[in-house]
């Protein structure tokens, strides 16, 4: 989803504000700069508060976005401008839904954004009882609890939460969750999710963020807990083409890598990977990222929580 010129133009604008940092960032974005100083997480929060405050689909910049998407229709959500409706629903009802089962009781989503993807889950999941959604841009969560109204009124039986963290936790660190320090994920969170979900957030991530968040999501997920979640793929068409554009590695555009180096991660965050998509030209996401489902790696059970197995490999 990188931004157009015209998506750009408009965010500068407003970011001039009297936001020094945010405007540098969003003027730089189709020069696809690298900001270190403000770093990864950081400058992810700032792009996204201002996107999420300026977005409205009536506005000619969302409405660009959508175009060259190759949207049909008038964006409802959030990150709808992002790809054509079709493609994103063969994603979710393939990687997402396959994987919920009479046994998902608690789900959450890392980098919920405007909540796209939460109302799929909602509308599709009755089992769940708690859903939770995670996100460094106070604004996304804001547009997301907005978005989400319709569908909680019809979904009484599953306890949402929204949740402003700072992503830039290391899980490492034994004082990674806490529960005193503001935007710290709580302890009531560790081990506790039958699903976690990072769909269309890793590709904006530097390799040591990806690799923090892998291990936020195994210290999420309960022992036999599993994963859906994307990253950027150099290997896929529509990713190398993405890649020849892009001078530099941006928030705004991507931040690529390749499958090998993605699978190297994972093992090292303690998961394994279950499932892997393959390029396919008909659809976005398949032809440009790569759509993993993980699981907690057997080995890491057998070490931390006792259970039997063997890890599991690639396939």
């Amino acid at each position: 989803k990188r931004m157009n010129a015209g998506a750009e133009a408009h965010l500068s604008s407003v970011a001039a504000r009297g936001q020094e940092t945010v405007v540098s960032m969003v003027r730089q974005l189709s020069g696809a700069v690298m900001y270190p100083e403000a770093g990864n997480v950081r400058t992810n929060e700032k792009l996204w508060d201002v996107y999420a405050t300026e977005w409205d689909p009536s506005k000619e910049w969302v409405q660009s976005m959508a175009r060259g998407s190759g949207l049909s229709e008038s964006p409802r959500v959030v990150g709808d401008e992002w790809a054509p409706a079709d493609h994103t629903r063969r994603v979710l009802d393939e990687w997402l839904l396959s994987i919920v089962t009479d046994g998902t009781k608690s789900a959450c989503e890392i980098g919920c954004g405007g909540g796209r993807v939460a109302r799929v889950l909602l509308a599709k999941a009755p089992s769940l009882e708690r859903f939770t959604l995670f996100d460094v841009s106070k604004q996304m969560l804001a547009r997301a609890r907005a978005s989400l109204k319709d569908v909680l009124a019809l979904q009484k039986q599953t306890v949402v939460e929204f949740v402003h963290v700072d992503g830039d936790g290391d899980d490492a660190d034994p004082d990674s969750f806490a529960d005193s320090t503001p935007r710290k994920y709580a302890t009531r969170h560790r081990a506790s999710y039958d699903l976690v979900v990072c769909f269309d957030v890793m590709v904006h991530m530097d390799l040591h963020t990806v690799f923090k968040c892998l291990r936020r999501i195994r210290a999420l997920l309960k022992p036999g807990g599993v994963a859906f979640v994307s990253t950027a793929n150099l290997l896929a068409p529509d990713g190398w083409a993405r890649f020849e554009v892009q001078s530099r590695a941006t928030v705004g555009g991507f931040y690529f890598t390749t499958p090998d180096a993605v699978r190297l991660l994972v093992a090292k965050a303690g998961l394994a990977v279950l499932r892997e998509s393959q390029p396919d030209p008909s659809n976005t996401y398949y032809n440009r990222d790569l759509l993993l489902v993980l699981g907690r790696s057997f080995e890491d059970d057998d070490a931390n929580d006792g259970d039997g197995g063997k890890s599991t490999s690639s396939s």
